[in-house]
């Protein structure tokens, strides 16, 4: 914190999160801390009548307590002036006064961060493609940022932790309100592997509008926004709007279906100009030149080679030879047949610690062996968000995801 924070902390708590009026006052004065000495001492000139209550109610000792309570729940404060602040925040139409951060703000706008975000109800493509395509991004060294919603954008999340990549999440809520619900694990995960980031008092609750001027910030700290799967209303597409304004690159998955409702909004943006995805390396593309030295060239992205000759890097430029075989040779079967995956058995978990509708989860898996989602949903009654269950058990290493859509312990 710098000894300003104390008085953009003061200003936050007169307008709340994502109130331009706040930048309206400040333009009458050189400095929080000059704001705060006029405002005080009875100097309401600047104040519109309908602020002038909160600025009475907005004090020093609330302030303090604000303070006090974030030191006790380790969150970080980072106010509009403070050298930690992100610029690609900074920058942005009414920015934020002050972030609260789980975790790490680490060299933001140095990174190569990827918006990544799309519906709470994915089909089993979207899930599948925007779990390999998170997963080769994270390992190639890019920082993945979305929210924290079932759906798209907690695969998102999982599958770049997975991949061994940094990870952002920013809340539509203060960050110890419980969204989304039991949503403990997720973000305890996040925070582990990057930060938890919000412009809401800590114990604030979420409404529509915090959704949307969340998404600003979602947008802002992303070189580009990727919409995996999203219809005409999903609020993804406020996320893409918002790096529209503020000039990001908009990427977005293909549909598999042209003519299914629940990807018409990426089909629009496509339509607009947005830049396709076909695999990572659509992505990687537009940053790798310039962001060299922020990405890892070991990962195996960057060894495949397209007929355009995509990044130009070739780590085995020794053609391997291709053997004739004799004529009537019949292949082996294991060349003909794909091999099954093995799963390697695992002690039993400990379920100690975990509620009723969880364990119910983890007791019907260990009697099946290996289930789908559906076959989860139809089975265990009592879990009203199956997806953050599943994830949260996940992350706790309780359970594990396979190929198509699958469980396991």
């Amino acid at each position: 914190m710098t000894e300003s924070t104390k008085y953009w902390l003061w200003l936050t708590l007169v307008y709340g999160p994502a109130n331009s009026r706040k930048w309206n006052l400040m333009s009458h004065y050189s400095s929080v801390d000059e704001a705060y000495e006029h405002i005080s001492s009875g100097d309401y000139s600047n104040v519109l009548p309908q602020d002038k209550k909160a600025f009475e109610l907005a004090t020093m000792d609330k302030v303090s307590e604000l303070i006090s309570e974030c030191e006790k729940q380790r969150i970080t404060i980072y106010s509009y002036d403070d050298p930690d602040f992100p610029d690609r925040l900074r920058e942005i139409y009414n920015p934020p006064s002050v972030i609260f951060t789980l975790g790490r703000l680490d060299r933001i706008d140095e990174s190569v961060i990827i918006t990544a975000v799309g519906t709470r109800k994915p089909d089993d493509y979207s899930r599948a493609i925007s779990s390999r395509l998170i997963g080769e991004l994270a390992q190639a060294g890019v920082t993945i940022a979305s929210g924290c919603a079932s759906g798209l954008d907690s695969v998102s999340l999982v599958s770049a932790i997975k991949a061994g990549g940094k990870v952002y999440t920013v809340m539509p809520c203060g960050l110890l309100y419980d969204y989304p619900k039991n949503s403990t694990a997720m973000k305890r995960a996040v925070s582990a592997h990057g930060a938890v980031i919000s412009e809401c008092l800590p114990h604030s609750g979420s409404n529509a509008l915090n959704f949307r001027m969340r998404n600003r910030i979602l947008s802002a700290i992303g070189l580009g926004t990727l919409i995996l799967q999203a219809g005409s209303t999903s609020g993804s597409l406020s996320t893409a709007a918002f790096a529209l304004s503020q000039g990001k690159d908009i990427f977005c998955v293909p549909p598999h279906n042209l003519y299914d409702d629940s990807y018409s909004g990426v089909i629009s943006l496509l339509r607009d100009g947005a830049i396709p995805v076909f695999d990572s390396r659509d992505i990687l593309n537009e940053y790798y030149s310039v962001y060299a030295h922020r990405l890892n060239y070991s990962a195996d992205v960057f060894s495949q080679r397209s007929q355009s000759g995509l990044f130009g890097i070739n780590k085995n430029p020794e053609p391997t030879p291709i053997r004739p075989t004799k004529k009537n040779s019949r292949p082996k079967p294991q060349d003909s047949e794909p091999a099954e995956q093995v799963i390697e058995p695992r002690p039993l978990p400990d379920m100690s610690g975990l509620s009723d509708d969880r364990r119910k989860i983890v007791e019907y898996i260990l009697s099946n062996g290996i289930v789908l989602f559906d076959e989860i949903a139809e089975n265990v009654e009592d879990t009203l968000d199956l997806e953050t269950a599943l994830t949260e058990l996940e992350l706790d290493g309780i359970i594990r995801s396979l190929s198509g859509n699958r469980y396991t312990v």
